[in-house]
């Protein structure tokens, strides 16, 4: 198993790569940008601008969208860079409404192993 700090995207060339040449999906809760990186391993970020409230919403719903990732990360495909951003009707959202969403935007995206579809 890697650690958690080689499976998050830290450095803004591959933040970029993704953002600029890469595919998104929405879903109610949750904005999913990928691209693959021709790796053995999926590497993650979890996004929330100001548009989503003052700090303590933006880290709420970092970490929403972090724990929701956890629940889900064993069902992802490896090889991708994925951004989870998060939008501003999160601040009303519940954990396991978050997760659903998220769930449902990976699906959206062909990101999930093909047992799990």
């Amino acid at each position: 198993m890697r650690d958690n700090s080689e499976l998050t995207l830290r450095k803004q060339k591959d933040f970029s790569r993704v953002y600029n040449r890469g595919k998104s999906r929405g879903s109610r809760y949750v904005v999913v940008l990928y691209r693959n990186n021709n790796l053995d391993y999926t590497r993650t970020a979890f996004v929330s601008s100001k548009k989503v409230g003052n700090s303590v919403e933006r880290n709420r719903s970092r970490r929403l969208m972090r724990e929701s990732y956890y629940s889900v990360r064993e069902y992802i495909k490896e090889g991708y860079d994925i951004v989870f951003v998060a939008r501003n009707t999160i601040k009303e959202a519940g954990q396991s409404e978050v997760q659903r969403a998220m769930y449902g935007a990976l699906r959206a995206c062909g990101l999930l192993k093909e047992n799990n579809q």
